[in-house]
C-alpha cells in the first residue's frame, strides 16, 4: 500500500510523495532511501536553504523510482505520483523490487540514506517529517561537506604516492588568480576545477594562455569558494572507478564502474561483471597495482571516514591515461563522491538482476524535446525486446525509471544479446 503527504514549503511551494514500502512484515522499522541528486551543487552551496535549478528538480523527478534498484529487503523508497507507483508495480511482476504491502508514514523511519548528505536535505527531511532523533547532526553534515572538497582528493593521491604507488603529477589548489594565471600559462593544456562540484561540472579548461571565461570562471569560484584545483591535462584513454561500501567508517571493497562521458559529462556505465571490468582493465595497468590501491584506498578512506561514523557506498573516479612517452599510466584518485553514485547503482543493478556472464549498458540520457524519450523508449522497446528469466534480465531493453509524454531524463538499460566484448563496448561508447 502507499502513504501520501503533502508539506507546504513556503514561498507558495508544495512538497507532495509517496511512500513505498517493500516487504516490512517483520519490520517495525524502515530504511528511507531519496533521491536527491541536486547534492553536488547544495554542498558546492553551503546552505540549508538552498534551491536547485529547473533541471535539477527535473532530473529528481523523473529518476525519483532509481533507489528501487539498489534499496534493501524492507526499505522504503520515497517517490513523487502516481506514475511511479505505476511503474513500481509494473516492475514488481519481473524483479523482486519494492513490494507496496503495508501503509507506512515518514516518521517510521529509523535510518535515512539520501543519495548524499548536505544541510539541504537534512532540512528537506525535518520538513517532510522525519524525526531529528534519526538524522545526523550539523557537526556530520560539516564533515561530509569537507571531505567533498577536492582537496581530499590531493590529499589520497598523496597518500597513495608516499606508499609507493605511481601517480600523475600532483594538482594544486591556487586561492590567488594570479597562481592560476601562472599555472595555466606554463603548460600547453590544464584542467581547471571548483573544489566543490560533481558530474563533470564545475570545470574550465586552460590553453596555454589566459582567456577572460576562464579568468571569469576562476575568480566566480575563488570569491564562493575560496579557491581553484589546477592540473595538467592528461591524455584519458578510460574512465573508471572503484566502488566502496562504509559501515560505520569501515571502508571495504565494493566493485568496479567501467564509465563513458560525453565530454566531460558522465553519460552512463558498461554492465559487466566485476571480473570482466578488472580483466579489461589489466590490459592497461598491472593486477597487482590494481590490488594495491584498493587496499590502499580502503585503508585510508577508513582512517577519514570512522571519525564520523559514515555508512553508506562511495566512488573514487580514477582514469588511465597515455603518458607522453606513449605508455599507459594510472590516475589512482581523480575525485571522491562520497554518496551514492551512477557507479554504485549500475553495480548494484548488475549484480543483482543481470544473467551471468551478459553485457551491456547502464544509461542516464537527456531529452531536450517533449515526447522525444517516449518515442525512444517504444523504439528501444520493439528494437531489443526484453527477456527476463528467473528474475534476471538475459538481454533487452529495460528503462529504470517511468516514461512519459513530459519525461526528460530516462534512465534505462540494454543488454547485448549474445557475446560482446567490453572492449566493443567501451570503443563504441
Amino acid at each position: 500500500m502507499q502513504a501520501f503527504f503533502i508539506f507546504f514549503m513556503g514561498s507558495g511551494q508544495y512538497l507532495c510523495g509517496i511512500l513505498y514500502l517493500r516487504d516490512v512484515k517483520e519490520y517495525s522499522l524502515v530504511k528511507l532511501h531519496i533521491f536527491n541528486p541536486e547534492n553536488d551543487l547544495a554542498l558546492a552551496d553551503g546552505n540549508y536553504n538552498y534551491c536547485p535549478p529547473p533541471a535539477a528538480r527535473a532530473i529528481a523527478h523523473d529518476l525519483a523510482t532509481l533507489p528501487l534498484w539498489y534499496a534493501g529487503a524492507g526499505d522504503a523508497v520515497l517517490l513523487q505520483c502516481e506514475r511511479h507507483n505505476l511503474f513500481c508495480n509494473a516492475m514488481n511482476g519481473l524483479f523482486p523490487l519494492a513490494l507496496p504491502l503495508r501503509p507506512g508514514s515518514l516518521r517510521e523511519a529509523d535510518t535515512c540514506l539520501p543519495w548524499g548528505w548536505s544541510a539541504q536535505v537534512k532540512r528537506r527531511l525535518l520538513a517532510m517529517g522525519v524525526s531529528e532523533n534519526v538524522l545526523p547532526g550539523d557537526g556530520f553534515i560539516a564533515a561530509v561537506r569537507s571531505l567533498s572538497n577536492r582537496q581530499t582528493a590531493i590529499g589520497l593521491l598523496q597518500s597513495l604516492r608516499d606508499e609507493g604507488i605511481d601517480t600523475p603529477e600532483l594538482p594544486q589548489y591556487y586561492t590567488s588568480f594570479d597562481d592560476i594565471a601562472q599555472f595555466i600559462t606554463s603548460m600547453p593544456r590544464s584542467v581547471l576545477k571548483a573544489p566543490w562540484s560533481g558530474s563533470g561540472k564545475g570545470i574550465a579548461w586552460g590553453i596555454g594562455r589566459v582567456e577572460v571565461p576562464v579568468e571569469h570562471f576562476c575568480k566566480g569560484v575563488i570569491r564562493r569558494q575560496g579557491g581553484v584545483v589546477c592540473e595538467r591535462f592528461l591524455d584519458k584513454v578510460v574512465d573508471f572507478a572503484m566502488e566502496f561500501k562504509a559501515v560505520q567508517g569501515e571502508v571495504a571493497f565494493a566493485g568496479y564502474s567501467l564509465f563513458t562521458c560525453d565530454g566531460s559529462v558522465y553519460s552512463g556505465n558498461i554492465l559487466a561483471s566485476d571480473a570482466a571490468i578488472e580483466d579489461f582493465l589489466v590490459r592497461f595497468v598491472e593486477r597487482a597495482v590494481l590490488q594495491a590501491v584498493k587496499e590502499r584506498l580502503s585503508a585510508e578512506l577508513s582512517a577519514r571516514l570512522r571519525p564520523i561514523g559514515y555508512s553508506g557506498y562511495l566512488g573514487v573516479d580514477m582514469l588511465v591515461y597515455r603518458s607522453q612517452g606513449g605508455a599507459f599510466r594510472l590516475y589512482p584518485c581523480v575525485e571522491l563522491n562520497l554518496r551514492m553514485n551512477m557507479g554504485a547503482v549500475s553495480r548494484i543493478f548488475y549484480d543483482r538482476y543481470a544473467a551471468c556472464g551478459v553485457t551491456g549498458r547502464f544509461v542516464v540520457a537527456n531529452f531536450r524535446n517533449r515526447g522525444e524519450a517516449l518515442q525512444f523508449h517504444e523504439r528501444c522497446s520493439s528494437e531489443y525486446p526484453l527477456k527476463v528469466c528467473d528474475g534476471r534480465v538475459v538481454s533487452g531493453y529495460l528503462n529504470l525509471s517511468p516514461v512519459a509524454e513530459e519525461t526528460s531524463y530516462l534512465a534505462y538499460a540494454i543488454v547485448c544479446k549474445g557475446p560482446v566484448s567490453l572492449h566493443e563496448l567501451y570503443e563504441c561508447k
